[in-house]
């Protein structure tokens, strides 16, 4: 295991462990950064980027040790190879840029002096005279020997970082906003905090941004062709990472900074305009078209010396250990996430069903949702769900993260169904290169932000939109050639009249008693509506019917009020087979949610619909307002107690259901949409021109 340290503890130093870890990563080293080192609030990017290297070190043996930035040593670092208690044989390398001889001296002593022997020590002043930043901890390297691939694009994708520049001329956003539709390439753009809160409140909010944290440097540059860099100097060492791994991988950077800061460096970049509003023509007239050209000439320069990281291996006496994997078929790995995850798990499953059995296919859901799925004969990989504590509030997606990364090979196909597009989910596309799409109903309430659910859009390169029954309902939320409408995504059951009674049967064997009327409660596990109070008046109201029983139906893992147990004629149900009970039910009661919507519909069974009604969820009243319209079901709402009880008892007692069921049955159903769904699934593995 090779461990990265650093001289000093700060975001500047721990940034250059990150970046050289995972350089080092790429080349096949195993690697990883004492836990010690990380700062108390790295910022999301950094969580994420840290979970891959941080390590205790009483977990791995250390076999190599880098020191980064040693021109300047504390008392930390001493402490911490002290720590290590390293054998004489395992080799300790030094990087720095020593102002003198004396420092470097002064650094080979201290180090030295720490470790009972002889350090070797590199000054990059001499390996590079003219660095991209001088006062970094980073060697800023890249792997020029070998460089990687870059996909062959339809369109070149573009990354503009800002620097230093103010954004209080409205003319500069509107430039770029010009840039983002011209059509000739894909424009992103890399912000700081100020820059990025300053263009969402602006109306060009529809701007793809990265914050500096958002990816890492080598991310970047494989989803960047042409990088222009504007501002006073080189907007710190991600993006000095940024610019040397992409000139290194065959991509374009040109050199638009008040100070040409990467020519200086002598960087075989571009010398481009200074502002924005020349860019684009510089862009079409002069760089896209001649980008190979660029790259061969800049693949020439000595320049890539002084970057080459095979010299520090050589020095460090490393090996690199890249290995060419056994070709595995692509696979395709469905994410169901939101919540629980239960409704995603089973519409996602369902579109699974449909495509080849041939086709490597497999999920990463909650652990609710692992049982729905296995019964399919598909693995699941479980994920953690969310810890509601302020101290880890991010913790569950870094896990997941982890488990996607480990789980996904570059090119394989992630399929993604939620509302949000988590941080797991993004990295993971983005740093794997994986086809991608978003399984993403609509419906969405009033007053979601839809700029916020729409951001991160651009990294799917498809999006499957599953519709609603009714039209109406069909809301457009972003257009073009990557957005597909499909059917509604049902699971169907089949169940006969003999089926029916016979389940009936069991349940009154189970329960111990028999029954003429059976009431099915589902109105969700609590989670995202507190239902309690009319399942306590339901349970009420079926408490004076003998000969009636009632289930409240949940998905394993829901949570139930402790009240709903107290009941006589009333019992708690944990089941996959929900809607097997419904088809035997004299009555349902229903939360008003996608699936539970189109099972009622689809199965014509008559119900009355208690709509949630959390703000992070789908509209469910106006699902349910669209069939009480249409006549196919009843609807109440939440704090409609009286309305509830009478609408049950003329269900249960007056035959009310019957009326349901006659515009049920009439009813004209839309052609599904699983086996469109999986057709755009199966054809995307060819697809990926990010």
């Amino acid at each position: 295991m090779i461990y990265v340290e650093a001289g000093t503890r700060s975001l500047r130093s721990f940034d250059a462990q990150l970046i050289f870890a995972e350089q080092l990563a790429a080349r096949g080293f195993n690697v990883c950064i004492d836990s010690e080192y990380f700062p108390e609030d790295p910022g999301r990017g950094r969580l994420y980027e840290a979970s891959k290297f941080l390590a205790d070190p009483e977990e791995h043996k250390a076999r190599t040790v880098f020191v980064l930035g040693a021109e300047e040593i504390d008392d930390q670092l001493l402490a911490s190879l002290r720590k290590k208690e390293l054998d004489p044989s395992v080799p300790v390398f030094a990087t720095g840029r020593f102002p003198t001889q004396q420092s470097y001296v002064a650094a080979k002593a201290r180090l030295a002096y720490a470790l009972g022997r002889e350090v070797h020590v590199m000054d990059l002043t001499d390996f590079q005279p003219r660095p991209i930043l001088t006062a970094t901890a980073s060697p800023l390297v890249s792997d020029v020997r070998s460089p990687s691939r870059r996909p062959d694009r339809a369109l070149p994708n573009v990354t503009v970082v800002l620097g230093s520049m103010e954004l209080d001329n409205p003319e500069t956003l509107s430039c770029f906003s010009r840039m983002n539709s011209q059509g000739g390439y894909n424009l992103k753009l890399i912000v700081s905090g100020a820059q990025n809160e300053a263009i969402k409140a602006s109306p060009f909010h529809d701007l793809s941004t990265y914050m500096y944290t958002g990816l890492s440097p080598l991310s970047l540059a494989k989803s960047t062709d042409i990088l222009a860099m504007f501002g006073k100097g080189i907007a710190g060492v991600r993006m000095a990472a940024f610019a040397v791994e992409l000139i290194a991988t065959g991509g374009v950077a040109i050199d638009c900074t008040e100070d040409e800061a990467l020519m200086a460096s002598g960087a075989p970049a571009l010398l481009g305009p200074k502002t924005p509003f020349a860019l684009d023509g510089y862009l079409t007239g002069q760089v896209i078209g001649n980008v190979a050209h660029i790259a061969e000439q800049a693949a020439k320069s000595q320049w890539m010396h002084t970057v080459d990281i095979s010299r520090l291996e050589t020095a460090a006496g490393l090996r690199p250990k890249q290995r060419k994997p056994a070709r595995a078929e692509a696979k395709t790995l469905f994410v169901p996430t939101n919540g629980v995850g239960l409704g995603h798990a089973q519409r996602c499953a369902v579109i699974a069903r449909e495509m080849p059995e041939a086709a490597p296919k497999m999920f990463a859901a909650f652990p609710s949702c692992v049982p729905l799925v296995r019964r399919e004969g598909i693995d699941c990989i479980p994920l953690v769900q969310r810890i509601d504590t302020k101290t880890s509030a991010d913790g569950n997606d870094v896990l997941t993260y982890r488990r996607l990364s480990a789980a996904l090979r570059d090119n394989d196909t992630l399929v993604f169904d939620g509302g949000y597009v988590f941080d797991s989910v993004y990295r993971v596309i983005r740093e794997r290169s994986l086809s991608a799409a978003w399984i993403r109903r609509g419906l969405w309430p009033e007053g979601r932000s839809r700029q916020t659910m729409l951001r991160r859009e651009g990294v799917f390169d498809r999006v499957i939109v599953p519709s609603e029954a009714f039209e109406e309902l069909n809301d457009a939320y972003s257009f073009g050639d990557h957005v597909h409408y499909v059917g509604p995504i049902v699971r169907q059951v089949e169940q006969s009249y003999d089926d029916k009674e016979k389940l009936r049967a069991r349940l009154a064997e189970r329960f111990g008693r028999d029954f003429k009327q059976l009431v099915v409660s589902m109105l969700g596990g609590g989670v995202a509506s507190d239902r309690s109070a009319q399942l306590q008046a339901i349970s009420s109201m079926i408490e004076v019917r003998n000969d009636c029983l009632h289930l409240v139906v949940t998905w394993p893992g829901s949570t139930v009020q402790p009240a709903a147990f107290g009941w006589k004629n009333t019992h708690v149900v944990q089941t996959l087979e929900a809607t097997k009970l419904c088809l035997a039910a004299d009555l349902v009661i229903s939360a008003a949610g996608y699936n539970s919507v189109l099972e009622m519909l689809y199965h014509r069974i008559p119900a009355i619909f208690i709509p949630q009604s959390a703000p992070y969820l789908d509209d469910q009243e106006r699902r349910a307002r669209a069939m009480a319209d249409r006549d196919l079901c009843a609807v109440i709402a939440e704090r409609e107690f009286m309305k509830l009880e009478r609408t049950v008892t003329d269900c249960l007692d007056h035959d009310g259901t019957a009326f349901y069921r006659t515009a049920l049955n009439a009813f004209k159903l839309p052609e599904t949409g699983a086996s469109k769904a999986a057709a755009l699934l199966t054809g995307l593995g060819a697809i990926n021109e990010r």
